[in-house]
């Protein structure tokens, strides 16, 4: 199911019945360009006229970022439309309402293939409240979960470390440089799996590192 028409829906009834600006959860930047394609089209005049809609994903430059991040000028509105670089840190001044699409991407290592690939999957509930945060940061806000209470329910309750989901060769090839024999000699925040840091000294080994 295509998740653009639904939050194009959702940002405009909340153009309609709120104020402040928005921020818009995406889970990429294709969905962010269809997002803002498809919001321009649809959009009725009487809202086009004083609405900024900016993009804001990690590949931009540092000008387009700190452009999507600052407040919109007096009079007019903005709609933020992002990935989950926003989710944590960042604060932009006049987002009074959060649109979360409940979705994100992550770099996943598949063991099977040795390949890393970009999987979509639902947020975790630790995520979703994260994100909702975003909204009313400086006064009151607003929040449209485009999914429905049992969904939430069934969500993780919280995200996936990147440890235990990510290319451990770099980090092995890395321990090894500091005379690290086993992970079990650090303490760790969240612990490597040792079948996944075995794989990982495997693969340098057949490369020669």
């Amino acid at each position: 199911e295509w998740i653009e028409p639904k939050v194009v829906n959702a940002i405009i009834h909340a153009l309609a019945e709120e104020s402040g600006s928005l921020l818009v959860f995406l889970p990429g930047q294709a969905e962010i360009r269809r997002v803002a394609e498809q919001l321009n089209a649809a959009l009725p005049s009487a809202l086009a006229a004083s609405l900024q809609v900016a993009p804001l994903f990690g590949e931009l430059s540092l000008q387009q970022q700190q452009q999507a991040i600052a407040p919109a000028p007096d009079g007019w509105r903005k709609v933020v439309l992002t990935t989950a670089i926003a989710e944590t840190s960042l604060t932009i001044e006049g987002i009074r309402v959060v649109i979360d699409s409940g979705l994100s991407r992550q770099a996943v290592y598949d063991p099977n293939t040795g390949m890393t690939r970009l999987v979509t999957r639902r947020v975790s509930r630790a995520s979703a409240t994260q994100r909702a945060g975003r909204a009313g940061r400086l006064s009151a806000g607003v929040c449209y979960r485009l999914w429905s209470e049992d969904q939430h329910a069934q969500l993780a309750p919280f995200n996936t470390p990147e440890i235990q989901q990510a290319d451990l060769t770099p980090l092995a090839l890395q321990l090894l440089r500091w005379g690290c024999q086993s992970p079990d000699e650090l303490s760790w925040l969240d612990q490597p799996a040792s079948s996944a840091i075995a794989q990982a000294r495997d693969l340098l080994q057949q490369l020669g590192a």
